[in-house]
């Protein structure tokens, strides 16, 4: 279940049984298909791994961002979409990220990833343009993923 963190999905503890039915459905190109895609939060808070995450159309009406609570602000935010693209996107001002703040963004990347992958996800994976532009702008990786499967790969190399 990744690198040993504890881990919430929508505000409580995941058996494993509800860990690899959210692998599968956003893994599995129809599922992903009914759904809209999926939309989630995800962060890293007191050594949790929050994620809240929602298919992106439910009973016929358009869920939000701001309808998934995680007990972190600063959050990851994203997609995945109807044809297994991921945006993986934060908020942070420029002058806000120092090294400290790079390594908490690094972490909250990693976990989330690593979680999927160490679980079987075995979807598309790719990363969208704007995602890949953000994490080369805040320099949170050198050189810039393309993948969650390269973000999940990097736990080593960044210590985690």
């Amino acid at each position: 279940m990744g690198f040993n963190l504890p881990v919430m999905l929508n505000g409580s503890h995941p058996t494993s049984a509800e860990i690899t039915e959210l692998i599968h459905a956003i893994s599995n190109p129809i599922k992903l298909q009914l759904a809209g895609g999926y939309l989630f939060k995800s962060c890293v808070s007191d050594g949790i791994l929050h994620i809240g995450i929602v298919p992106a159309i439910s009973e016929s009406e358009r869920l939000h961002h701001y309808d998934i609570a995680v007990p972190n602000v600063r959050s990851l935010i994203g997609t995945i979409s109807n044809t297994g693209n991921l945006s993986i996107l934060f908020r942070a001002d420029k002058s806000e990220l120092n090294e400290i703040a790079r390594e908490k963004w690094q972490l909250s990347y990693i976990a989330f990833a690593d979680f999927l992958v160490a679980n079987g996800y075995a979807g598309k994976g790719d990363l969208d343009w704007i995602s890949k532009e953000i994490i080369t702008e805040s320099g949170i990786f050198v050189p810039t993923p393309r993948t969650l499967f390269e973000i999940a790969g990097l736990r080593e190399s960044y210590g985690l």
